[in-house]
């Protein structure tokens, strides 16, 4: 009996397995490629696929024309990540399950999208309804990126110094690039990660002369990657064109670059270090607060220690503004759990509490574009001194010269009434009996 059930145990074993992997979506167009034959898709376009089947992660292929296309099951996400590859068709077959709504709902429930465009791509009305919902305004079919000072035929020549400073592509190889570019808005959630050149014009290159209402971008203000982080860590990125798909933007999108964690949060007072987390404080107590931050890389949690200033962690002991703001100071690696392995970094931060009673808040709140957000807030009483905590007279320096001046008051008034009292004058004049 065993070995008849052997194999289907093997079986569910694997589907197991199977199952703890992340699960990607690949919407492609179906109507001008066969996902059977990934060798007729366009060679960048080809790229991107080979990249995304190098990672450890499932990968699903849906056309946009598909009746069955959706991202939600009863409201819940089905796949992990998205990945829109370009279309030259605007419609979309599912549009009750696949749309606006969907797709907010998507990175609402931690879904990540990667949005990938190009001069020949139709984006579908929703899906450009929700780049422009966060922030990015992608350039219409056929308008395509020009540069007549820096390009090379058609296609413009992109070096190191489009890369704008960031967090998630470290390194930019020349290339010449054919696609189109985005202007983005002041969302702070919003990052650019490859700028236009300076030169250059984002326009419609038809028939018809170059006018203002032909043109989308000009110079710098016209971006070719964007990344948007959201407030619950959710990740999304745009590229005008397949080119700039690179291996860690790819990484960064599905969580897997920059993904920080808090192991634990500790406070505590500096006289009873045993007692963690106190819910009440007195005024002028010495207080200590410490964290253990981990990164993901390579499938598993370490230490995260930060090497850049601009990434320094911060604290707030606020009440409705903060009374102190301090920088935490590094402490070392250390286990998150008894007996585990040195899997955070520890940071902390002493001080002394204001001498004002209240409701205080410890604030931990660490946004850097790029890196996963730290939020954490825990709230404290902050008690007055009790009556008898309040210090001596003697204790008080300022009052020896008063205490002094008191004393001094007193020994005189003792010595006049001995003198008035007892010394008087000698020079007493007898009288004759």
């Amino acid at each position: 009996m065993f070995w008849i059930l052997l194999p289907l145990l093997c079986s569910l074993v694997r589907a197991l397995a199977v199952d703890e992997r992340m699960l990607a979506l690949v919407v492609y167009d179906s109507r001008s490629y066969d996902i059977e034959n990934i060798g007729q898709f366009d060679k960048e376009v080809k790229n991107v696929i080979d990249k995304l089947q190098n990672l450890d992660i499932n990968l699903v292929y849906k056309g946009y024309n598909d009746e069955d296309l959706a991202i939600l099951s009863s409201s819940e996400p089905i796949y992990d990540h998205l990945v829109l590859l370009p279309t030259s068709k605007k419609a979309i077959a599912a549009k009750s399950k696949f749309n606006q709504k969907t797709l907010m709902d998507f990175i609402d429930h931690n879904g990540n999208i990667l949005v990938v465009d190009n001069v020949e791509s139709a984006l579908p009305d929703d899906i450009r309804a929700i780049l422009n919902e966060v922030g990015i305004y992608p350039a219409p079919k056929n308008f395509r990126l020009v540069d007549h000072f820096e390009s090379d035929g058609e296609a413009v020549q992109l070096t190191s110094q489009n890369l704008v400073p960031n967090s998630v592509v470290s390194s930019f190889e020349s290339q010449s690039y054919y696609g189109t570019a985005a202007s983005i808005s002041n969302n702070r959630l919003l990052f650019p990660i490859v700028k236009a050149t300076k030169n250059s014009i984002t326009v419609d290159l038809g028939d018809e002369p170059i006018t203002q209402d032909r043109t989308w971008t000009f110079g710098e203000q016209g971006f070719l990657s964007v990344g948007f982080q959201a407030l619950n860590n959710a990740r999304l990125a745009w590229v005008g064109a397949p080119s700039l798909v690179s291996d860690e933007l790819i990484q960064w999108v599905f969580q897997e670059k920059n993904v920080l964690k808090l192991q634990f949060v500790q406070h505590y007072k500096d006289e009873s270090p045993q007692n963690i987390n106190p819910s009440l404080y007195r005024i002028k107590d010495q207080a200590i607060y410490t964290i253990g931050v981990s990164q993901y890389r390579n499938g598993e949690w370490v230490p995260y220690k930060i090497e850049d200033p601009s990434q320094q962690l911060q604290l707030s002991f606020k009440m409705l503004d903060p009374y102190q703001r301090l920088n935490l100071q590094p402490l070392g690696p250390a286990a998150s759990t008894p007996q585990g392995p040195e899997d955070c970094f520890v940071y902390f931060a002493n001080f002394t509490v204001p001498d004002h009673h209240g409701m205080f808040t410890f604030e931990l709140d660490h946004q850097r574009d790029g890196y996963t957000y730290l939020l954490d807030k825990r709230v404290v009483t902050v008690r007055h001194l009790a009556n008898d905590e309040f210090k001596r007279s003697w204790d008080i320096t300022n009052s020896w010269m008063y205490m002094t001046s008191a004393s001094l008051v007193i020994v005189a008034w003792l010595l006049f009434v001995v003198n008035f009292l007892y010394v008087g004058s000698t020079d007493k004049v007898k009288k004759n009996v």
